[in-house]
């Protein structure tokens, strides 16, 4: 009986030190700490959602130019406010332009309608959150965030700076964070825009969902079990939506404590030469339909 004890209580004992409730408790999980209290987040995560767009569908850059309702597709929406539709609320005039845009983007004829992570740029935020491998460190005054892909970071003061001045605009944007509770959450504005050429600042998703100088984005990480964060984002601008909207997915840890990032070796000319070349024989052929671009993406027929 006492061999019994012993062990019951060392397996509760080592489960509390892992940061889970014992089974049969009743007890909330409680995330493994920092030494100042705070959960750890620290380590490297992926995304478990995939894809570089944020709407739903079979066929979406389709439905989206023709105005069709989100059809039921293969890849489910990640936007979870606002709902049923799956869809950004853009404003009328702003989600003419995205359309116009879409008709370009799997066959471009113009620089302008190359995408600009096919140039090597940054992705922003909260887009370059679903980029694939991620590095989070923590300490007391700060978080850093490190990317696999360019190589970018985010480093996130804790201290209760102010955000820099309008006029500084940064392509991942400024970010500030706080702690709320367990969540760690972190306010980004001063994004960078170039009012004349969209593609000349980072895109939202790889659909030309674009912003203004307004945008402001408010971040959620919450640590829900020692292989998942919770990560759900919400994005307002009044110049170009109709409301605020929410992302939501989950990260997950990466099993392989070893790993290292790779090298990205983007070169930032290729990608539009031949997407470019490409296009353009596509437009001499007569082939202009939404439908011939995009025939077998996203389960597009």
């Amino acid at each position: 009986m006492r061999a019994a004890v012993v062990v019951m209580v060392l397996a509760l004992a080592s489960t509390a030190a892992a940061g889970q409730a014992p089974r049969g408790t009743g007890g909330a999980w409680n995330p493994p700490r920092t030494a100042d209290g705070k959960p750890d987040l620290q380590g490297m995560w992926a995304p478990t959602a995939g894809g570089h767009t944020f709407e739903e569908g079979g066929d979406p850059e389709a439905a989206i130019i023709q105005g069709d309702p989100a059809p039921s597709g293969e890849r489910p929406t990640i936007i979870v406010d606002p709902t049923p539709d799956g869809r950004i609320p853009y404003q009328r005039w702003a989600e003419d332009k995205r359309r116009e845009h879409l008709r370009h983007l799997f066959a471009p004829t113009e620089p302008a309608h190359v995408e600009p992570e096919d140039r090597c740029l940054l992705n922003g935020v909260p887009r370059i959150n679903l980029r694939g491998q991620m590095q989070i460190v923590q300490r007391p005054e700060s978080v850093l965030m490190l990317y696999e892909w360019i190589h970018a970071y985010r480093f996130i003061p804790l201290d209760g700076r102010p955000h820099l001045a309008k006029g500084i605009q940064l392509w991942n944007g400024d970010s500030r964070g706080r702690w709320e509770g367990d969540t760690l959450v972190v306010d980004v504005t001063n994004f960078h825009v170039d009012p004349k050429n969209y593609n000349h600042q980072p895109w939202l998703d790889g659909h030309g969902s674009f912003y203004s100088d307004a945008l402001h984005v408010v971040e959620r990480w919450t640590l829900a079990d020692a292989t998942t964060i919770r990560y759900a984002a919400t994005i307002t601008d009044p110049k170009v939506f109709a409301r605020p909207w929410t992302i939501a997915f989950t990260m997950g840890r990466n099993k392989d404590r070893n790993y290292q990032f790779f090298e990205v070796a983007c070169h930032e000319g290729y990608k539009p030469e031949l997407a470019l070349g490409a296009g353009r024989a596509l437009r001499a052929a007569g082939k202009t339909g939404i439908h011939e671009h995009t025939k077998g993406f996203y389960g597009g027929k």
